[in-house]
Parts: C-alpha cells; structure tokens; sequence
C-alpha cells in the first residue's frame, strides 16, 4: 500500500520542507496551498491518500473545514488527519481534536518529532 501524504498549507517554505521530509521517509507526496486546491485535488485523486496533513489557520477555509470537507468524500471518512498549526493554545488544540483531528502538531515543530508521529499513521 502506497504512503501518499497530502500536505495542506498556505505557506511555500513549510509545505516544501514538509514535503523533503516525507519523501525521505519514503513517501510520495501531494501538495496543496490551499483548503479549496486540496479538495479539487481530493476528488480528482481516485484511492484517497493514508494521512493528511494540514495547516490551521489558512485563508477561505480553514484546517477544520478542510478536513470536515475532505472526511465529507467518499472514501475518506477514516483517512487520518494531523494539524500543523502555530496556535498552541490549549483551546485551540481541545477543539481540532474534538472536531476530529487525529493528532496536532505546533510550530515550529521539531522535524524528528514530527516523523515519529506520522509514523504511526503510516504504519
């Protein structure tokens, strides 16, 4: 089974060194710079990816959007989903994982740290 990660985040230089990392740890990665790009993209993909991970606070729609809307596609109810965000008020972690966030990740985040979490949805 393939390791396709799709990354979702407004900013060029996290997606790009997200994208590095994950492709070192051997997966094959798709990139969106936006909730709207990533859904036109979602439904154009065929077999969803094995994890998402996105950014919080993006323009239009926002990390819970976007998964609620992704999750909202056939096929992609029980793909996990991770958010990368700089908000890391207790609050704001309470409701990504309330809203069905699988995990949540601050930054700046520590890259190693990163994968290990990842991982375990890799697996």
């Amino acid at each position: 089974m393939s390791k396709r990660v799709l990354i979702i985040d407004d900013d060029d230089v996290v997606r790009t060194l997200l994208g590095h990392l994950l492709v070192r740890e051997g997966c094959e990665v798709e990139m969106a710079a936006s909730g709207q790009e990533a859904l036109e993209m979602a439904k154009a993909m065929g077999l969803p990816p094995r994890l998402v991970l996105t950014d919080f606070v993006m323009p239009s729609l926002d990390g819970s959007q976007t998964m609620a809307a992704l999750r909202a596609l056939e096929g992609w109810e029980h793909v996990p989903v991770v958010m990368l965000t700089s908000k890391g008020q207790e609050h704001d972690l309470i409701l990504a994982l309330d809203n069905g966030a699988d995990d949540y990740v601050v930054k700046p985040f520590h890259p190693g740290e990163l994968l290990a979490r990842l991982r375990r949805f890799l697996r």
